[in-house]
């Protein structure tokens, strides 16, 4: 029953005002429910922060806010399987205009199997040359990713130089680093082949190629850019450098780290192509590369260990895109996957085990 002498417009305007004040209270406790559960951006958790600020920071992709990793679970990854690594491949290369024919399937691997947003080349150079640089300028979609980035190679780390006849590999340890911190992304040496899609790991913190036993492999690392374990490796050099090794400060020394806390990345002991492939690789046809996400080629070490498979079919040799086709191996397969022969050179040259 309404009371008398309470007009029924009266009741009617209260009712209103009560809905649009429980509307607009709700409205406000969500908004402020912004951060993703486990990884969150700590300017957005600040319950202080101003409500403008919030929105422009939570509109950005999460590669592109600063996230606080504390006791981020690299088991599972983001509990709901979003993405916090970016879509970008980086390739490092240094004082060399030309690519080589093995440096060119990989690129065009990374970009016909990962289908990078951008496929980043850091280089020293102001442009680059030769027969394999038009078959990628020339390659569908290469174009359109492409971003070149000019960089000095690295010649000293915290007041350290770095060995002068190493300079371009250790010089590219330190860059892959600085890169890393910078964009985050896909980090791929210049001889590492992507076989299929490493989305699967972009929702981890940090990922890499970790054999029981062995060092780690710095040759595919996925990351975001405030991952734990880049700014621990990037200090341990600090005081730390050794001149004469080739792998203690890119490889041995941070693997120490890792044994004391391998909670600080993903660890992917087999697929990643790092340990123990390069017989099947180059003296098998090794049908079992499909199932494997990268691999490490070792292009530069052909000479090791290897037997020549006929009096005309050698190791070492430098491979192009005419005399692998006439080795009957895993690594020539991965070429015709991504490497645009003529129809006719691969008919004529082909060869079987």
């Amino acid at each position: 029953m309404v009371r008398l002498g309470v007009p029924n417009r009266f009741i009617v305007v209260c009712v209103a005002i009560l809905v649009y004040a429980v509307v607009v209270t709700f409205k406000i406790f969500s908004s402020d429910v912004t951060c993703r559960p486990t990884v969150c951006p700590s300017s957005v958790c600040n319950s202080s922060v101003e409500e403008k600020h919030v929105t422009e920071v939570t509109n950005a992709p999460p590669w592109e806010q600063h996230l606080d990793f504390k006791g981020f679970d690299n088991e599972t990854g983001t509990p709901d399987g979003h993405y916090i690594v970016p879509n970008y491949v980086h390739f490092v290369k240094f004082g060399q205009a030309e690519f080589s024919f093995v440096h060119t399937v990989c690129i065009l691997a990374a970009l016909k199997n990962q289908k990078p947003e951008k496929l980043f080349i850091h280089t020293d150079l102001n442009g680059f040359r030769g027969k394999y640089w038009n078959v990628m300028m020339n390659t569908t979609g290469f174009k359109e990713v492409l971003v070149i980035k000019k960089m000095k190679v690295p010649t000293e780390i915290f007041g350290q130089k770095l060995q002068q006849k190493w300079r371009n590999y250790h010089g590219g340890d330190v860059a892959r680093l600085q890169i890393m911190m910078k964009y985050g992304g896909i980090y791929l040496d210049s001889d590492s082949y992507v076989v299929r899609s490493l989305n699967d790991f972009r929702r981890y913190e940090m990922t890499l190629g970790w054999f029981p036993g062995k060092d780690m492999g710095n040759q595919i690392l996925l990351a975001h850019k405030d991952a734990r374990f880049l700014r621990l490796w990037y200090e341990s050099y600090r005081d730390n450098y050794d001149p004469t090794s080739w792998y203690y400060n890119a490889g041995t020394y941070p693997t120490n780290i890792l044994v004391d806390k391998p909670y600080l990345v993903h660890r992917v002991e087999k697929l990643f192509g790092n340990y123990g492939i390069k017989w099947k690789t180059y003296m098998t046809n090794f049908p079992e590369w499909r199932d494997y996400y990268t691999f490490h080629l070792l292009s530069s070490r052909l000479n090791r260990g290897l037997k020549n498979l006929s009096k005309t079919l050698k190791y070492p040799v430098v491979f192009n895109d005419v005399n692998i086709l006439k080795y009957p191996v895993a690594f020539r397969d991965m070429c015709k996957a991504v490497y645009p022969f003529p129809k006719g050179r691969i008919n004529e040259n082909t060869y079987s085990i």
